[in-house]
């Protein structure tokens, strides 16, 4: 699939997001009591340095426009938003004792989410959005 030039980057990070979870969901099926600690330790570590800038970028430069001004598509985004909370809630409350099922969850919902983003959401901004628009998609930067 070919994504505008200023999409690009923010695509690479979900092609990047859609491998980690596939690998976290094999880890889930067959791994030991200290390959989940170990993934559990590495999903925090995503989350923390790249997965909620990530959410932040999509929110303040691909969600806001859409509440602004293409109303018409906040019912695709606005599962996607509660999906950013909910693995916000999540990642916090990974623990051995509920690694397999939080972390499956996690991948599932990253998977998921990640899939629709590129799929149906990524399709629509790439034909809504102005040039302008897609440029702050491109050049965002996460507050300090």
């Amino acid at each position: 699939m070919q994504r505008k030039a200023q999409l690009l980057p923010i695509s690479k990070e979900h092609h990047d997001s859609i491998k980690m979870a596939e690998e976290i969901l094999a880890i889930v099926e067959n791994g030991s009591d200290d390959e989940l600690l170990a993934t559990i330790e590495k999903v925090q570590n995503y989350y923390e340095n790249d997965l909620e800038i990530h959410f932040q970028h999509e929110e303040r430069t691909i969600f806001a426009p859409i509440y602004k001004q293409y109303k018409e598509h906040v019912p695709l985004a606005m599962p996607l938003l509660k999906e950013h909370g909910a693995i916000r809630m999540l990642v916090p409350k990974l623990a051995l004792e509920n690694a397999r099922e939080g972390l499956a969850m996690f991948a599932e919902t990253l998977l998921s989410h990640t899939r629709i983003e590129e799929m149906e959401l990524f399709p629509i901004i790439e034909k809504v959005f102005s040039k302008e628009q897609l440029d702050a998609v491109l050049e965002f930067k996460p507050l300090d």
